[in-house]
């Protein structure tokens, strides 16, 4: 899916919400109080926002939340990675497991319905990009990667004004 079709989905459901905020590098902790995830972006829902330390401990930066409107993995991969494509490919179905399974994880504490998951792959070594956008309500085609040729060569000995 090209990348202006997956966030024209997302500004469409946001377009609406005053109380959106984008939060980075956003730390999962499971009920035993212990990180088990970690996302690049996440938008959530501001008026569900606690910091209150004083009723329950909540981990790491002392903020806690439930309610989410969207998660963004981002990976780069550089020219000298030295991982296969497949090895390549296998981290980012990782990372698409990892989505789905905040998405069950969260089910019951999340009233909002239309939550969304994105993986924008940025692929230096091959000059290729991803941008999928997985489909909670059918996650079985989850593990399908369309790639995408980079249109236009990286730029090689450029010089800055």
């Amino acid at each position: 899916m090209p990348a202006v079709a997956c966030f024209f989905a997302l500004n469409n459901i946001l377009e609406s919400q005053r109380n959106a905020s984008v939060h980075a590098e956003v730390r999962w902790y499971g009920s035993q109080r212990t990180l088990k995830y970690r996302s690049d972006l996440v938008i959530i829902d501001d008026t569900d926002l606690d910091t209150n330390e004083g009723i329950f401990f909540l981990p790491s930066k002392g903020y806690g939340f439930n309610r989410y409107y969207a998660i963004i993995e981002i990976k780069l991969r550089r020219p000298k990675d030295s991982n296969s494509d497949t090895k390549y490919d296998q981290i980012i179905q990782d990372d698409i497991s990892k989505l789905l399974r905040i998405k069950s994880e969260t089910q019951g504490l999340n009233p909002i319905s239309e939550q969304r998951a994105f993986v924008l792959v940025f692929d230096k070594k091959r000059h290729r990009k991803l941008f999928k956008q997985i489909d909670f309500d059918s996650p079985g085609d989850a593990n399908a990667l369309a790639w995408e040729l980079w249109s236009s060569p990286p730029l090689e000995n450029s010089s800055s004004p």
